[in-house]
């Protein structure tokens, strides 16, 4: 009867640990999506850059906040035939945080130095960019692209912004 007692306990201890990890991993997923925005966030894309602050509202700068404008700008076609547009992200947001620009053009996006944190990079999913914006001002360039929407985001994919190609 102690033998029993002994291995059923055994069993329990077990089931506990793994009904922790598995609580835990479902916090970790649930928040991950959370920060993400969801699947909602992929479908109102537009309207998550628009805020400028991705991941909240309110506040100025950082992770987590953003003005709640839309601040939009567009590129300059060059002499070189090249556009041009400059992206402020000194105040730990994309400023503008929609870019428009011009189809069949090559492009070159100047990102200020940024802050730290979320801005410390900027990442475009659609071209497999990521620069790092902490170290000094870089230049994205981008090859000409068909009309379109292409998202782009902070390092840690909170704050997003969008280039709308027309």
């Amino acid at each position: 009867m102690t033998k029993q007692n002994v291995t059923n306990s055994g069993d329990l201890t077990f089931i506990k640990y793994a009904l922790v990890v598995a609580l835990i991993l479902l916090a970790f997923l649930m928040s991950y999506q959370f920060a993400r925005g969801g699947a909602a966030a992929e479908a109102s894309l537009t309207e998550q850059s628009a805020a400028a602050g991705g991941c909240g509202s309110g506040g100025s700068g950082g992770c987590g906040s953003g003005s709640g404008a839309v601040v939009e700008g567009s590129t300059v076609v060059e002499a070189d035939g090249v556009q041009r547009i400059a992206v402020d992200t000194s105040a730990g947001t994309f400023t503008p945080n929609v870019v428009r620009a011009t189809a069949g053009v090559p492009i070159e996006i100047q990102f200020s130095q940024a802050p730290g944190g979320c801005m410390a990079g900027v990442w475009f999913p659609q071209f497999d960019v990521m620069e790092d914006l902490v170290g000094g001002p870089k230049t994205v360039s981008l090859p000409a692209l068909e009309p379109g929407q292409y998202p782009f985001y902070c390092q840690m994919q909170m704050i997003s912004a969008m280039l709308v190609v027309e």
